[in-house]
């Protein structure tokens, strides 16, 4: 990922405790956020730079604050093609030692600590830093976050979903993905996740990304 001028000027103005420094081509600093999830859609919303009392007024309301390390460099992208992204404030550890579980547990690699946002096959070529804190690194954050206040059995049944670990969950997320395909929504329709967006703007690129790799495999 790299940044422009425009995205180092959002970065600055939305999250002024990050600081990216382009001789390391890396990101990191404090991440503050609040943020609720919508059970009715299954989704996130997270408060801009204006307060928003409905959803700060929420049952599942989380403010919180991570340290964190982004790394843009080549040598650090991860099997998703996404920048890896460390949370170096040691918060995990703690929060692993308290609900009595393995760091894995809590969805980070074990081979370099990074933390694991997601299962993806489809890789955006336009994603901007906007969208990758958004989308993946605060809703990991929040999760994790969730599970120190309530812990890890309440996150897995209050929130979304998750895969296992490793080639399982890669495996639980194409049947998933087939489920999606066998629908076969026109691409202006609603998807069938259920998102309510439009099939093209939603899963069909991910569908289509999975259905290429079954092809390889034949």
């Amino acid at each position: 990922m790299k940044l422009t001028d425009s995205d180092i000027e959002w970065l600055r103005a939305f999250f002024s405790s990050l600081v990216y420094d382009q001789n390391a081509q890396r990101i990191a600093g404090e991440l503050n956020f609040c943020a609720c999830f919508d059970s009715t859609t299954n989704r996130m919303r997270i408060e801009g730079l204006e307060r928003d009392d409905t959803i700060r007024n929420s049952y599942s309301v989380i403010c919180d604050v991570f340290e964190i390390e982004i790394r843009l460099d080549a040598d650090s992208v991860n099997r998703n093609g996404w920048p890896k992204v460390f949370e170096v404030g040691r918060r995990a550890n703690a929060i692993a030692k308290k609900c009595c579980v393995k760091k894995i547990d809590l969805h980070f690699y074990s081979d370099d600590d990074s933390c694991c946002l997601g299962i993806r096959y489809a890789r955006e070529k336009n994603l901007t830093i906007a969208r990758f804190l958004y989308d993946l690194v605060i809703p990991f954050l929040y999760r994790l976050s969730y599970t120190d206040q309530f812990g890890i059995e309440a996150a897995r049944n209050d929130l979304w979903g998750e895969y296992s670990h490793g080639d399982l969950g890669f495996m639980e997320h194409e049947r998933n993905i087939f489920h999606l395909a066998r629908h076969k929504a026109g691409k202006n329709e609603p998807c069938p996740c259920g998102s309510g967006a439009k099939y093209k703007n939603c899963c069909l690129d991910e569908v289509q990304a999975v259905e290429r790799v079954a092809r390889s495999r034949r």
